[in-house]
């Protein structure tokens, strides 16, 4: 009876080893099935492997080459000790056991050192460029690991590119659109590896210079005047793209202003350094619409501006009172017969004076007993005032 109690304990006990497979520590110590062993100083590594559960049997193969350790019975937690030339390389570890039943365990050897981030511009490769424009930059990052992962960031806001260790020494390429870049930016590269510890270092390379073409821009003294008022001043107002970033080529200009004199041809003012620049006044021969073309000419190239501007009739003025007396409380109605499409300001003889109101018929209320003059002032588009000029009621524009 004694024997049969003995004999299923010991059944129990090798049921139950033949439940699970071993594990070993990893390089914190800790126990897991797929240990990591990191090895961060460069230099030659000792690997002990060891596990909490005794080892029936064993063969280790190393991953580097060596041959195969084996041996058996190995004592829970008794090192078994290898050792690893300097180098920066990834081994695969590959461990079988036996204890009561047959398993194999892959850990992993990082033998490497903290990645440094690096670039470099290649040679003959350029920083200073007009959009659109391709530029080349080197992955020159030192102390590259299989385990490395580089992040690009072009700085125009594009999304980030994701490398492995095999981007280091290669030469990566970007094209800069119009639009992405404010003149200047900056390019960066992240590199970290397991001996990072999740903190990359970083390489930067500014500025970048990218450039665009000019905003070439055409300012008139006015856009709309009354006739007999047909004389404009046209200004080059146009904006030097990345001018404080070193965008200082030289820039020219080119005016065309139409053919409207009956001379057969347009008058042109051709290619002209500027700054400086001047005003040119243009006197038109009357009513109508007239379109000037200004070119400006700069390192990233050619950008074109118009400008129209109009020459109207002057508005004439005119109001009706249906009833010109009343009152103390009486709404007075007023009809504004004026030419439209203007602006007007009434005034009804008293204080505030004169006000502007939209074209229709305008109302008013006087709280005093009294005579009043009610005035209407036809306003050009552009605001310049017309006042009584003729006796027919006609208007003149001035500024």
């Amino acid at each position: 009876m004694k024997k049969l109690y003995v004999l299923f304990i010991v059944c129990f006990f090798s049921l139950g080893i033949k439940a699970q497979c071993p594990q070993f520590y990893d390089g914190m110590g800790v126990p897991s099935s797929a240990p990591y062993w990191v090895s961060c100083s460069g230099g030659a590594y000792t690997l002990n492997v060891s596990s909490p559960t005794v080892l029936i049997t064993y063969s280790i193969d190393w991953g580097d080459g060596s041959p195969v350790t084996a041996g058996g019975p190995q004592p829970a937690n008794t090192p078994i000790v290898h050792n690893y030339t300097a180098t920066i390389d990834t081994f695969l570890v590959t461990i079988t056991t036996n204890t009561g039943v047959v398993c194999v365990l892959t850990g992993t050897v990082i033998m490497e050192e903290p990645v440094n981030a690096s670039i470099q511009i290649p040679i003959g490769g350029v920083t200073t460029a007009c959009a659109p424009a391709t530029l080349q930059f080197m992955n020159s990052s030192t102390d590259v690991s299989p385990t490395t992962t580089f992040i690009w960031d072009f700085g125009d806001g594009s999304p980030p590119l994701t490398f492995n260790y095999l981007n280091a020494g290669q030469i990566v390429s970007h094209t800069y659109l119009q639009g992405t870049v404010n003149c200047q930016t900056a390019v960066t590269l992240s590199a970290q590896n397991y001996c990072s510890f999740g903190s990359p270092t970083l390489a930067s390379f500014n500025p970048i210079q990218i450039y665009d073409i000019d905003d070439a821009a055409i300012t008139p003294d006015a856009i709309l005047k009354c006739f007999p008022d047909n004389t404009f001043t046209l200004t080059n107002t146009t904006a030097r793209n990345c001018l404080a970033q070193g965008n200082v080529a030289q820039r020219y200009e080119y005016w065309n202003f139409g053919d409207y004199w009956g001379l057969g041809y347009d008058s042109i003012i051709n290619w002209t350094l500027w700054p400086p620049t001047f005003p040119h006044t243009l006197t038109y021969p009357g009513i109508g619409s007239y379109t000037s073309m200004l070119v400006d000419s700069s390192f990233c190239g050619l950008d074109t501006a118009f400008v129209t501007v109009s020459i109207v009739a002057p508005p004439t003025a005119g109001i009706i009172a249906p009833v010109d007396s009343g009152c103390v409380g009486v709404v007075f109605n007023f009809n504004n017969t004026s030419t439209p499409g203007y602006s007007y300001s009434w005034n009804f003889g008293d204080t505030p004076g004169f006000v502007t109101l939209p074209f229709g018929p305008a109302t008013y209320t006087y709280a005093v007993a009294g005579t009043y003059t009610v005035s209407v002032v036809a306003f050009c588009a552009w605001r310049r005032i017309c006042l009584p000029r003729y006796s027919n009621g006609c208007c003149y524009c001035f500024s």
